[in-house]
């Protein structure tokens, strides 16, 4: 619980913020202009998987959202379970398309929500790359306090299996601070290791 409680900013989660996402394909013009990380077409929304249920709804949910995915042939998308119990719905479109990227994670978002399972969405992700470096960079948004954070994880070989690139962070944190609301507390900075795309 405290991944979920720490991300969601509350004991009792309330209804999600999505409607923040529509603040990022305006943020990312000052992004690339300052780190040179711009859009590399994936994204993703995790949520917290929800066994049995009445009639098997969250399962029927989560036909309807990858059906709603299938319809347009200009994405990839696919479902994946987490290790700690969570979802994964993940998108791919080209990276010059973002604003549909977005607007995919936002359906993904409020058909969970419609569905009355808004407070077990955990986050949405977009991911990024700067020219043809490994370093990935992730944007991460939390629908249950309405801000976002960057998780730069180290490439394979970096310093060790696993680490983060504090640098990439703390210069995307101040390259959005003028147009996302960016989470002040870094403490709710979360890893997110086992998101898609990830090695």
């Amino acid at each position: 619980m405290g991944f979920l409680d720490g991300v969601l900013g509350r004991r009792v989660p309330g209804m999600p913020d999505l409607d923040r996402l529509f603040d990022l394909p305006p943020a990312v013009a000052a992004l690339e202009a300052a780190t040179g990380f711009a859009p590399d077409g994936t994204g993703a929304v995790c949520h917290r998987l929800v066994e049995g249920g009445p009639f098997g709804a969250f399962d029927r949910v989560q036909r309807d959202v990858a059906r709603l995915l299938r319809d347009d042939p200009g994405r990839e998308t696919g479902l994946s379970a987490g290790p700690h119990g969570w979802g994964w719905a993940h998108v791919t479109r080209p990276p010059d398309a973002f604003e549909r990227l977005v607007a995919d994670l936002h359906m993904v978002g409020a058909t969970l929500t419609a569905a009355g399972y808004g407070p077990y969405l955990l986050c949405s992700v977009t991911g990024f790359r700067r020219a043809d470096e490994p370093q990935r960079l992730l944007l991460v948004h939390s629908p249950g306090r309405g801000t976002f954070y960057p998780f730069a994880p180290r490439p394979p070989g970096e310093q060790g299996a696993r680490g983060r690139n504090n640098l990439v962070e703390t210069r995307a944190r101040e390259a959005l601070a003028e147009s996302l609301p960016v989470e002040p507390d870094t403490a709710r900075w979360f890893p997110l290791w086992d998101a898609p795309g990830l090695p």
